[in-house]
């Protein structure tokens, strides 16, 4: 089977792009625990103490990264971390998420209606749109959104939603999440051997895809009564001054690792039996690749921010409302990454800036057509939309083609049928319906 296949040849030939993969989508508290678990499995891991050595003693095959990438003095002092609970966390997500006025209070109903568990269970969508007096299929877009939110999972209405939003939100193998999306009944009641006969899968896939979805996080508000108390700390620093940027990693709580120089003089002597060496080889070569995907991991990340405060620095200082179009397309040209793995780095992660703390995909946008200005996004062209209809004579509404001549005045070409694609987005109703 192909997908068979295709997963053997990735685990066999890429494991540390599978490691790097794993490692660029966890924030910083959630790659310090993954060190620290990661070391407590691997003996030929071991926590590094920098005391030990100095800062020039750097090995020639560690990179310089971690080193020059450390918060130093001339950088700013680290921020306090700022508690919230999880209604907030979502809510300060909703409005960096570029959502107009409408849909935000539509997100708020719906983070409102979450239980303890993060699940919109008992409260059915149509509802939300009912007592807010908003189209249904508005509504619904408005919940597809707060679903994108962090954390995967948040706002499904059942379990199987809820692993269905996780596995795609970590690009899973397509067989696995298939196997959620057609075979969920059977794999809740464990008939594994029907689900691999009906789809074909040989054991090791079916091993593979039962780890994964073991991984997923059955309530994504964790189930903590007050709502899980939540830290948010900025993964990334930028400090402005006199209109040049410095950007750092806030590393801070964060270990470094070395391979154990005990188990490594095991190695070299040379009298151990032939299952202790291939054990003590087999973790010194995972050790090794974990090392490599934490420094590949930095590197990418101070390349990622880099282009993106380079394209934002119009937004970042305060010359523009909202952010500049920028797609992952061109932060991936920009740092020779693969849009995936520029998609994981920024997902989930926190930058300081002069303006405030932003998830880096808040820097996202397309741009808004073939705009006249190349640097107005589709938020820009929303709100500009949303302001000629707020000030139209009621009596007198505009109608598609009237609205496309009305952003055409603001230098927007666009046709009307997209009008149209941005007018229903908003909720917005037809000229009709809109007449008073």
């Amino acid at each position: 089977m192909k997908q068979s296949l295709s997963q053997q040849q990735i685990q066999k030939l890429a494991p540390l792009q599978l490691m790097l993969a794993r490692l660029s989508q966890l924030s910083q508290s959630d790659l310090e625990q993954a060190v620290f678990k990661e070391v407590e499995k691997n003996p030929l891991l071991e926590i590094d103490d920098p005391k030990e050595h100095s800062g020039n003693d750097l090995k020639e095959d560690m990179p310089y990264y971690s080193a020059s990438l450390r918060t130093t003095g001339d950088l700013p002092d680290l921020p306090r971390a700022e508690e919230l609970d999880f209604f907030e966390l979502l809510l300060l997500q909703v409005k960096e998420s570029g959502m107009h006025e409408e849909e935000i209070r539509v997100a708020e109903e719906i983070i409102g209606s979450l239980d303890e568990n993060g699940f919109l269970s008992g409260t059915p969508i149509g509802n939300i749109a009912y007592k807010l007096s908003v189209p249904l299929d508005m509504a619904e877009h408005v919940l597809r959104q707060v679903q994108a939110l962090a954390p995967p999972g948040v706002a499904a209405r059942d379990l199987r939603e809820c692993m269905l939003l996780q596995l795609r939100d970590r690009c899973e193998e397509p067989f696995v999440i298939e196997m959620i999306e057609e075979h969920y009944n059977d794999f809740i009641d464990g008939r594994f051997n029907d689900i691999r006969r009906a789809m074909a899968l040989s054991e090791d896939d079916m091993q593979y895809a039962r780890e994964q979805i073991a991984r997923l996080n059955p309530k994504p508000a964790a189930g903590h009564d007050d709502y899980l108390k939540k830290s948010i700390i900025p993964d990334v620093l930028l400090r402005e001054k006199n209109g040049t940027f410095y950007i750092a990693l806030n590393e801070s709580g964060i270990p470094g690792v070395r391979l154990s120089e005990t188990y490594l003089s095991m190695l070299d002597k040379g009298n151990l039996d032939i299952d202790t060496k291939r054990y003590l080889n087999g973790n010194k070569q995972a050790a090794q690749w974990f090392i490599q995907a934490i420094e590949q991991r930095k590197h990418s990340m101070i390349a990622v921010a880099q282009s993106i405060v380079r394209r934002q620095d119009e937004f970042l200082l305060g010359k523009r409302e909202y952010p500049a179009p920028l797609v992952m397309k061109t932060i991936a040209a920009d740092t020779g990454l693969d849009i995936s793995t520029v998609s994981r780095i920024v997902n989930g992660k926190y930058i300081q800036t002069p303006r405030g703390i932003y998830e880096l995909r808040y820097f996202f946008s397309e741009r808004a057509g073939r705009s006249d200005e190349a640097l107005r996004s589709t938020r820009d062209l929303e709100k500009d939309l949303m302001m000629i209809i707020d000030n139209e004579d009621k009596q007198k509404p505009l109608n598609d083609e009237a609205l496309q001549a009305a952003l055409g005045e603001k230098g927007y070409r666009v046709a009307r049928r997209t009008v149209a694609k941005y007018r229903e987005k908003l909720g917005i109703p037809g000229s009709r319906e809109r007449r008073k």
